[in-house]
């Protein structure tokens, strides 16, 4: 039965109920179809509730990304309150977990990825989710293929107390966190364990610590790590590890990192084939007290009372926390791409362990090259690490989020290998910037995307015309820029033929300096012969790094979308890809190069 929401809405049906409130299907007075998410009307009643319902609540309407239920509006009537949000056409993930179980290993990595970056999106704005699991992620069918839309964020702390009258523990037992359930804040990394949880709940069809008893469950959040589940490939299992670490400061991050890394698994795990649907979890492994999942590196700080367990308390725990005190070391061995087998010398098990040494983000210890030195001089958090010849995703993972990277490639002097950094600018020990270009050495030719032909799309702009665009100071070289305006978030396309011909589109992207409006924001999804590749958001002075597999695509798509800006005079901006290169297949050489070098020809 329809009723009205305030003075412009509807309400025309209820979709679900849940611990906060009930959703309904409804529409504006202008027919625009929309979800409503109705709050309980004992929080209505609660000044302090309300209060924080439209302080808390205004921030996430600024909240725009494509793996996000957008925030419309929020509506305040006497005992309702209620947020405004996207319909989103499909299901959440709990369906297809309840119909067909385990999921395949690189569908798993995709959906968590996409959460990851919605969770990238949240953070940054100083929210903290706090309720991450499949009922909130939801599949729009309305894409091709289906993709992520994170919903309910923010709600947890809107509703977390009515006054001072509740102290119940906000969030649902299967995926919350240690720290929350001893009471201590929540941060960012708590909703990268929840991730880790549903992710492992993806790859067998049940969570780690599932009981019948709430509090076991929560006891073992605290003192157990997770079993391993038969069939969920080496690297995978020790992200999802490293995901559940007890210490927060111990789990990867941040999100918008965790993301990357899963999209690359993805890759690498697509032909995989799901592993055996669990009924139950296997047993959880008892973690001693005082024990840490996390890794001890050289260079790392120690924690106080932290030394050497005693040889007799490893017989039990040594498959755990042999694995875990390699998880980071791992993370970046992903990245990197490569891994060697080895075993455990505790528990005889296979785990996953980088070929070179382990690295942290503000810290490296790379493997001595034959008759060098592997000292490096050591710099603090702020200043710029030595990357010179490490492997290009390894020197990447050694970089704050906040850090843009701008790669220029030359060929590789003979006998060195492909992809090291070459050169830095600016050089070890300054101050960190906003942008940092290395110079990396490539075996295969490079073709500037500025300088191809779209076969079809909206209009761009090249060469001479786009030499005046800068990202965070810098100015971009070799850049294609898009004029837009937030008004009726615009949007726009432009398509490539390249003709199986590369292997990665990588630069950076970004809002142009000069951008007549500072609240402008850009989302610009990568298209592979209709198959989504990658999204970035971003905004004036936050550009992002540029790395999308390409290979085997025939025509990549471009689409951007405009917002936020300046609603009152739809002052606008652009959005620039600069130094944007394809590197090209081993062999191809593209029409734009000029007298290749033989290390590109492979002659």
């Amino acid at each position: 039965m329809e009723r009205p929401l305030g003075s412009k809405y509807i309400l025309e049906e209820v979709l679900g109920r849940g611990a906060t409130g009930e959703v309904w299907r409804g529409r504006s007075h202008e027919g625009e179809a929309l979800a409503f998410k109705v709050l309980h009307d004992t929080l209505a009643r609660d000044r302090d509730t309300v209060n924080r319902f439209l302080r808390e609540g205004a921030i996430l309407t600024d909240v725009v990304h494509p793996h996000l239920v957008r925030v419309h509006d929020l509506v305040v009537e006497g005992d309702t309150l209620a947020i405004v949000m996207d319909l989103v056409t499909g299901s959440d993930l709990r369906r297809p977990l309840n119909e067909h179980g385990a999921m395949r290993p690189g569908d798993a990595c995709n959906v968590a990825a996409e959460t990851a970056s919605a969770l990238a999106a949240i953070h940054e704005a100083g929210v903290v989710h706090r309720d991450i699991k499949p009922e909130n992620v939801l599949l729009d069918t309305h894409r091709t293929p289906p993709s992520v839309r994170l919903t309910d964020f923010g709600i947890a702390r809107i509703a977390e107390q009515t006054g001072s009258k509740s102290t119940m523990l906000v969030g649902t037992a299967p995926y919350i966190a240690p720290e929350l359930a001893d009471g201590r804040p929540p941060t960012p990394a708590t909703d990268l364990y929840a991730l880790g949880i549903m992710l492992y709940e993806m790859c067998c069809g049940v969570t780690p610590f599932a009981a019948d008893s709430m509090l076991v469950v929560l006891q073992r959040h605290g003192t157990s790590a997770p079993g391993r589940p038969p069939g969920i490939p080496d690297a995978l299992w020790t992200l999802i590890e490293a995901l559940l670490a007890k210490d927060p400061e111990a789990r990867p991050g941040p999100a918008g990192r965790v993301a990357i890394l899963l999209e690359a698994l993805a890759r690498d795990l697509h032909r995989v084939p799901a592993a055996e649907t669990l009924t139950e979890p296997p047993e959880p492994v008892a973690v001693l007290h005082g024990a840490d999942t996390a890794l001890s590196m050289p260079g790392a700080p120690q924690r106080d009372g932290g030394g050497a367990a005693e040889p007799a308390a490893r017989t039990r725990r040594g498959r755990v926390l042999g694995i875990a005190a390699a998880c980071v070391a791992v993370l970046c061995a992903v990245a990197a791409g490569g891994y060697v087998a080895t075993r455990s010398p505790d528990s005889g098990q296979r785990v996953a362990a980088p070929g070179p040494s382990p690295v942290r983000s503000g810290e490296y210890s790379p493997a001595p090259s034959a008759g060098t030195s592997s000292a490096r001089p050591s710099y603090g958090p702020n200043q710029v690490p030595d990357l010179t010849g490490l492997p290009e995703a390894q020197a990447r993972a050694l970089l704050p989020p906040s850090v843009g990277v701008q790669i220029r490639r030359e060929p590789a002097p003979s006998g060195s290998p492909d992809g090291v950094v070459l050169s830095q600018d600016p050089k070890p020990g300054s101050d960190l910037p906003a942008t940092l270009q290395l110079t990396v050495s490539s075996r295969q030719a490079i073709q500037y995307l500025a300088d191809l032909e779209p076969s079809v799309g909206d209009d761009i702009t090249t060469g001479t015309e786009a030499a005046g665009y800068r990202l965070s100071g810098h100015a971009q070289l070799h850049a294609i820029g898009v004029e837009g305006s937030p008004c009726g978030n615009e949007t726009g396309s432009v398509e490539y033929d390249l003709g199986q011909h590369y292997t990665r589109l990588q630069g950076l992207a970004g809002v142009d300096d000069n951008s007549a409006a500072a609240k402008t924001q850009v989302t610009v999804e990568f298209y592979g012969d209709a198959r989504k590749l990658k999204s970035i958001t971003t905004t004036l002075g936050k550009s992002k790094d540029l790395d999308v597999d390409v290979r085997g695509v025939l025509r990549l798509t471009l689409r951007w979308t405009f917002s936020g800006g300046d609603a009152s005079r739809c002052a606008g901006g652009s959005l620039v890809l600069g130094d944007a290169q394809l590197v090209a297949a081993a062999g191809y050489l593209p029409p734009s190069t000029d007298s290749p070098s033989p290390e590109l020809t492979g002659q």
